[in-house]
């Protein structure tokens, strides 16, 4: 019956556990997945391989990727395809789909005869990025709440077990932050969606999800209060037990608090960074 309230080990939308596959923008033809990164050990979604050039410049946008999140390049430096292919070994032509690639998903522009940039990090976008994830990530948990049943149940919560065995920063220097934990953040919270069974919506949610990282990437450790612990573990609770509202409520607050503090963080200004800096301006 439409609008009934079922049980967890009732509902049924097809969703079998595991990896969801999503159609990518990327020509409509790439499909997306959750797989662990052999290169930063974090997760991430990663595109099928199809044949030829076309593996090799997936090969490539997993690595640029990666090094993007781990600030090897810096919000609004210039990406040359000569050179990228030089250090990578590939061709030019293969390096430009592999950056083509990367601004699909909205981690590098291209500016007309100015070539490839790592996009560029600015408060707007930043208010803009906040409210689209409230949008669409707020629309794929309620559905996934509403319709994930027992394997999604138990998914989540292996998810979050994975995410609360980590420590936020390493142990030797608790201003870098553990690749780990973020390869374990961002599974989570793609964890909760997974079932909402809209892979259109899911691969938006992935979009999304990669602009958040590049500015947490690169956020130093503040000095504010916040129990994020406590914040995802509300999260997991809240969606365990179907309260679809709740969650949807929490997750909101949740990336709000995060806008806030990375502006905050911006606002004082005075922290010391890496030789490569990036100030949301």
């Amino acid at each position: 019956m439409i609008g009934a309230r079922q049980k967890p080990h009732e509902r049924r939308t097809g969703y079998s556990g595991g990896s969801a596959s999503a159609p990518s923008s990327c020509r409509g033809q790439i499909r997306l997945s959750i797989e662990k990164s052999f290169f930063g050990r974090c997760y991430y979604f990663r595109m099928v391989r199809r044949s030829g050039g076309e593996s090799l410049a997936v090969d490539v946008y997993e690595q640029i990727r990666v090094d993007i999140f781990n600030r090897r390049f810096a919000p609004g430096e210039r990406l040359r395809p000569g050179e990228l292919g030089e250090r990578f070994g590939v061709s030019t032509s293969v390096m430009r789909e592999a950056l083509g690639l990367l601004a699909s998903q909205k981690l590098v522009r291209i500016e007309r005869n100015r070539g490839f940039h790592v996009t560029t990090l600015s408060r707007e976008a930043l208010a803009d990025l906040t409210m689209a994830r409230k949008i669409n990530e707020g629309a794929a948990l309620r559905l996934s709440v509403e319709r994930g049943g027992v394997t999604w149940e138990s998914e989540v919560l292996a998810a979050h077990h994975r995410l609360a065995s980590e420590p936020l920063y390493l142990t030797g220097d608790p201003t870098i932050r553990n690749n780990d934990w973020a390869a374990a953040h961002i599974a989570f919270h793609y964890k909760l969606i997974e079932a909402c069974g809209n892979h259109v919506l899911l691969d938006i949610c992935v979009r999304l999800s990669d602009a958040a990282e590049l500015y947490r990437a690169w956020s130093a450790k503040t000095e504010v209060r916040r129990d994020i612990a406590a914040e995802h573990k509300a999260l997991m609770d809240a969606a365990l037990a179907n309260d679809a509202d709740h969650a949807v409520a929490l997750f909101e607050a949740h990336v709000d608090r995060t806008a806030q503090i990375l502006l905050s963080e911006d606002t004082k200004g005075a922290r010391a960074r890496p030789r490569r800096t990036a100030k949301v301006t």
